[in-house]
């Protein structure tokens, strides 16, 4: 029942959270996904700031130029800079409770900020899928992703690590 509740709820966070299409004439690689988790939030935002605060200290590898912008603990706001300082990418994560499991749905969205191929092989879902694996929650109970091709542009080219 508890995961027939949580698919529930995933569904219809993701008609809301993946029905807004980008502003007519942008033309920026994006990714928007979604993803449910039987943990509370403040876990949740908590583990994905830890995690964007240690990439920011590491250097020599391209996913681990991660700069924590905000956090609040609703929402939690990012940049990804490629290392050679061309690309760069506005990530942002919100928070939901989910009051029926005391879970949480986290829809997140990175978007390229120059003028790029739309197609950019899934480096916006990996900036989202990075975080989410090295902080360890791909493994929290109840965890579940909900994206498409339509949503994250390039994401069945994602070869992300973890």
């Amino acid at each position: 029942m508890k995961t027939l509740l949580l698919a529930s709820a995933l569904f219809a966070g993701l008609f809301v959270s993946l029905s807004a299409a980008p502003a007519p004439g942008t033309y920026h690689a994006f990714c928007r996904a979604l993803w449910l988790f039987a943990s509370p939030c403040a876990e949740i935002n908590t583990k994905v700031a830890q995690q964007i605060q240690a990439f920011s200290l590491l250097a020599g590898c391209d996913e681990c130029q991660y700069m924590l912008v905000s956090a609040t603990p609703l929402s939690i706001t990012a940049n990804h800079t490629s290392l050679d300082g061309v690309q760069s990418e506005n990530i942002t994560f919100t928070f939901i409770p989910t009051v029926l499991t005391g879970g949480c749905r986290v829809s997140a969205q990175s978007t390229s900020q120059g003028f790029t191929s739309l197609f950019d092989n899934g480096l916006n879902y990996c900036n989202l899928y990075n975080l989410v694996a090295a902080s360890g929650l791909t493994s929290e109970p109840g965890y579940m992703e909900m994206t498409n091709e339509w949503a994250c542009l390039g994401y069945r080219q994602a070869t992300c690590k973890d």
